[in-house]
């Protein structure tokens, strides 16, 4: 038979035509050239999956590894037994044809000292011929016709072989016939013919005795496969865990070096990853910081100009228009009115101009902040909401603070009260706003400013985008290494809450929350 480029002569109906067939079978399955590895890995690959897909299910390595085994195991028996059985078949042949070949001998040359009785049966032989190994003697008359056996083969104490391991070796033992004379005339024939199942029986013995050690082996390899592996998995489950803390942007301790060399190095690139990623967030923090410290500078002098450059043009047009008001008076004639009319139209946009760059002034850079304590400053903001909208209702609970953070941070948590505050108003349509700021930690290196700002508003619609307002917001906290979060209050309304690691402590990890992207 033909399986893909090889050629598999073997008889009809033996083991080896079984064998091949099977092989042929193995062989059809890999394709017709695929070596028995690929074979193995393409039965225990996971379906494909598209790029970029989460890897959930599968085979795993370790069922991967035992699996092959199994089957290299199964196709290597498949194989060593056709192998048996062909040893056995051609070592059985030939020991049949010695044994008939040297019994043949025997009854020749004891041939001219028997004395026939054809009612001796058995005992018409002599004794050193009734035992004879592998061969069984028979009588017969002259004519052919059998009489009864002359002799029985010795059995040495082995298991006879099943039958369909006999079957398989399938070996018949060949038939001599010795005439023996008396006077010229042949009185009888003995019949000598090969039996295999001594032969047969000692196979099957030395096969047992294999398979049993194979198996014995095979199951130890096994075991230490499987040890092995659960090691080696249980490695790779702390790699994939400090990867999982790594694109969660959370810092791990240093995996200790695995004894495989090859996860070793796989450790080191982890551990190389982390302080790489540590330093990057370090940096990034600093830089960060800075920009937010930039930011409030340029806001400061921004509000220096518009105060020391455009507070006096205003005033100084104030001044004006409160002196042509005055000099409306001495004005004859209907255009006095007109006059005093257009100067007290003056002094109002005048006014009204220094109001917008008084409120402009508070909101770029309130006077007091960096310069009084930060609970002083929140309580000037909200009184500052309540005089200008006292329909509202504002509350303020003020916890543990301390008299001063550093301007970036200070800046910052005022700018989330404003704004939130803002958005609360202006999107929410709330009625009653609740601010409350402290200190929480959970001890050293774990504290943290929290700001939690609660409204009795619409809340959040379904799909909400980002202004610039709250995208400003949680870039500030961000780069400070906060955490700045909007969700729907159980009650109804809006909930945003800013936490803002103190200086000193650790950056805070992300938490998986319902937060606006």
């Amino acid at each position: 038979m033909s399986v893909g480029a090889w050629q598999v002569e073997c008889p009809a109906g033996t083991f080896g035509a079984m064998a091949a067939r099977g092989l042929a079978g193995v062989l059809r399955w890999t394709g017709g050239g695929m070596s028995l590895v690929g074979t193995l890995r393409a039965g225990l690959r996971a379906p494909a999956r598209p790029a970029g897909a989460r890897i959930g299910r599968g085979v795993t390595l370790r069922a991967q590894v035992l699996g092959t085994v199994l089957v290299i195991n199964v196709v290597a028996a498949f194989l060593a037994g056709w192998v048996v059985v062909l040893n056995a078949r051609a070592a059985t042949r030939s020991e049949m044809a010695a044994a008939v070949e040297m019994a043949e001998r025997m009854v020749r040359e004891a041939a001219e000292r028997i004395a026939l009785d054809p009612q001796a049966g058995a005992g018409a032989l002599p004794v050193h011929l009734r035992h004879l190994r592998h061969v069984r003697l028979s009588l017969a008359d002259p004519a052919g016709q059998h009489r009864g056996p002359a002799s029985e083969p010795p059995r040495r104490g082995a298991a006879e072989a099943p039958a369909w391991f006999a079957r398989l070796v399938g070996v018949d033992g060949p038939v001599r016939e010795v005439p023996i004379t008396s006077g010229g005339a042949t009185v009888a024939r003995v019949v000598v013919a090969g039996v295999p199942d001594d032969e047969i029986a000692e196979v099957w013995n030395d096969v047992t005795d294999f398979a049993s050690v194979a198996i014995g082996v095979n199951g130890a390899i096994l075991l230490a496969l499987f040890l092995a592996l659960g090691r080696v998995r249980r490695e790779l489950a702390r790699l994939r865990t400090a990867l999982g803390a790594l694109e969660h942007d959370r810092l791990c301790p240093p995996l200790a070096p695995p004894r495989i060399r090859e996860l070793a190095e796989v450790a080191d690139g982890v551990n190389a990853l982390a302080r790489a990623l540590e330093a990057a967030r370090a940096e990034n923090a600093r830089l960060n910081a800075r920009l937010v410290s930039l930011e409030e500078d340029e806001r400061r002098r921004i509000a220096s100009e518009l105060h020391d450059e455009l507070g006096p043009l205003m005033f100084g047009l104030k001044a004006g228009a409160d002196s042509l008001a005055r000099m409306a008076v001495q004005v004859p004639g209907p255009l006095r009115e007109r006059v005093a009319d257009r100067a007290g139209n003056l002094v109002d946009i005048v006014e009204r101009m220094q109001g917008a760059n008084r409120r402009l002034l508070r909101r770029l850079r309130p006077a007091a902040l960096g310069h009084v304590p930060l609970a002083d400053v929140l309580a000037s903001l909200v009184a500052d909401f309540r005089q200008h909208d006292p329909e509202r209702v504002f509350r303020l609970e003020l916890g543990a603070l301390g008299a001063g953070y550093g301007a970036a941070l200070e800046a910052t948590l005022y700018r989330c009260v404003q704004e939130g505050v803002t958005n609360a108003l202006r999107h929410g349509g709330a009625r009653s706003v609740s601010v409350a700021v402290g200190e929480g930690g959970t001890g050293a290196g774990s504290k943290w400013l929290r700001l939690v700002l609660r409204d009795d508003g619409r809340g959040l619609p379904s799909h909400v985008v980002d202004g610039l307002g709250l995208a400003g917001m949680r870039e500030r906290v961000r780069a400070l290494g906060g955490q700045c979060g909007l969700t729907q209050a159980a009650g109804g309304g809006a909930c945003l809450m800013v936490e803002i690691p103190l200086p000193g402590a650790a950056a805070l990890a992300p938490r998986e929350e319902e937060t606006l992207k």
